[in-house]
């Protein structure tokens, strides 16, 4: 359970830490959000060879780092809004693997792959804005509908090695068993620790958006290399 005075309040009550008056209520938690910026910053910088790589790195690295800045303004200063911009930014970058491996499966247009997904997270935003309770709901579809589309593409198409896949599938994994285990009233819960599963939760997340990339930039220099003439 929650144990500071603020418990009815105080954003970040579900994930364990103990809140603390400052800038950075959650500490840890907060500090960690800063991998999502690491990862966003990282991944907007490896642009690829053509226009559609450098728009499409720089966009996903944006929805990255975002989800960095809107978990920092949660755990850290809660000002007003906060938020709505943790909740609105969750789910950007899950969308944008939903629609990139949409536009691949349908031979999208890079125009075409990014109104889609603008649309699809301005329909994000508004729900985090207008109807803040559906955020949960609003992540759990985004994440089904890009498991989905995943699902799709590795069957219709053989671009991912299994082994960078597993590693993928192993990360997703323990960022699961960690954001459990840094709930408040698990029974792995520390408030006033400095390991927090909930901290390990955002550094494996930022991995595992970082290694898609990786996966997406391997896919594509695999699909454009010549294949071996047979004899």
């Amino acid at each position: 359970m929650l144990i500071h005075r603020y418990a009815g309040s105080a954003l970040g009550g579900s994930d364990c830490e103990e809140w603390q008056p400052g800038l950075l209520h959650q500490p840890v938690n907060s500090l960690s959000s800063l991998a999502y910026v690491a990862a966003g910053l990282w991944i907007a910088t490896r642009w690829g060879t053509d226009r559609a790589d450098r728009v499409t790195a720089v966009v996903f690295g944006a929805a990255v780092l975002s989800i960095g800045v809107g978990s920092l303004l949660y755990h850290g200063p809660q000002w007003p809004g906060s938020a709505v911009v943790h909740d609105a930014t969750i789910p950007s970058a899950v969308l944008f693997i939903t629609v990139n491996d949409l536009a691949l499966l349908r031979g999208w247009g890079l125009h075409r792959q990014m109104t889609t997904y603008a649309m699809a997270v301005a329909a994000a935003c508004l729900l985090a804005v207008v109807l803040p309770a559906s955020s949960g709901t609003v992540v759990a579809l985004s994440a089904v509908s890009a498991v989905a589309a995943e699902a799709m593409l590795v069957r219709r198409r053989r671009d991912h090695s299994a082994r960078a896949a597993l590693l993928l599938a192993g990360t997703l994994l323990a960022a699961a068993l960690a954001g459990l285990a840094g709930r408040t009233g698990s029974p792995l819960c520390r408030p006033h620790s400095l390991l927090q599963g909930h901290a390990l939760w955002h550094v494996l997340t930022a991995a595992a958006l970082l290694q898609w990339h990786r996966l997406r930039a391997e896919g594509k220099a695999g699909r454009s290399r010549p294949l071996r003439p047979t004899r």
